[in-house]
């Protein structure tokens, strides 16, 4: 009996050690977690501007542009040649009247420099800010036709009363109105000269006038 005693004793004073044990432990672990929440933790210093460091400055709206004035074609600048030469050629024949002393007759060949040159007067203006649009005519002949190179290839006199100097000036006026009207009639030659006056009056209002963009397009009959 006593000996039944005692065990009970042995393991009552085992299992309160193991209670008493379990309990030193969690109180133990509960100290470190509240030691380790208590302990503070140090502020990071507010970073300072740098020395060097330069504010930048207050936004500014732009100013509005100032509108360059609307040009006067008129009086473009005469070194910027809008006009274009071209230079044709045409044979041309012209007969007297037929007399018992013969007649007289030429043939003519003529080299004539045609100016074409687009109207600067009858220009359609109109601005967008800085943009200009501009409608132009196409290019017409600008003067008579200039003979640059005349060669006879061919004459004959009356025996008497020639008169074979009339005859080459209105061989020479003859041929003038062949190679005007052959220049009229070029629709392909007109629109060449035409692109090239607009490029270069579209350059010289870019380039010397200070415009932005120039759109030149030609007046439709």
């Amino acid at each position: 009996m006593i000996k039944q005693h005692s065990i009970q004793w042995i393991v009552s004073g085992i299992v309160a050690l193991t209670v008493f044990g379990l309990l030193l432990f969690l109180a133990n672990s509960n100290w470190r977690n509240l030691t380790t929440m208590a302990t503070p933790v140090p502020e990071e210093p507010w970073p300072t501007l740098p020395p060097t460091f330069t504010p930048l400055p207050p936004t500014v709206a732009p100013a509005a542009p100032t509108l360059i004035p609307l040009p006067d074609l008129r009086r473009i600048d005469p070194t910027i040649e809008l006009a274009i030469k071209f230079p044709v050629t045409t044979v041309t024949t012209v007969r007297g009247a037929q007399s018992f002393f013969g007649r007289d007759e030429i043939t003519l060949k003529v080299t004539a420099e045609v100016r074409l040159a687009v109207d600067l007067s009858r220009a359609e203006i109109r601005r967008e800010g800085n943009t200009l649009l501009i409608r132009l005519p196409r290019a017409t002949i600008s003067g008579e036709p200039n003979p640059i190179e005349i060669e006879v290839i061919g004459e004959s006199r009356r025996w008497i009363g020639s008169q074979i100097t009339a005859a080459q000036n209105q061989a020479l006026a003859q041929a003038r109105a062949e190679i005007r009207q052959r220049v009229a009639n070029d629709q392909e030659l007109i629109s060449i000269a035409s692109e090239v006056a607009y490029r270069r009056l579209e350059r010289w209002l870019i380039d010397d006038l200070g415009f932005s963009r120039v759109t030149i397009e030609p007046i439709i009959p």
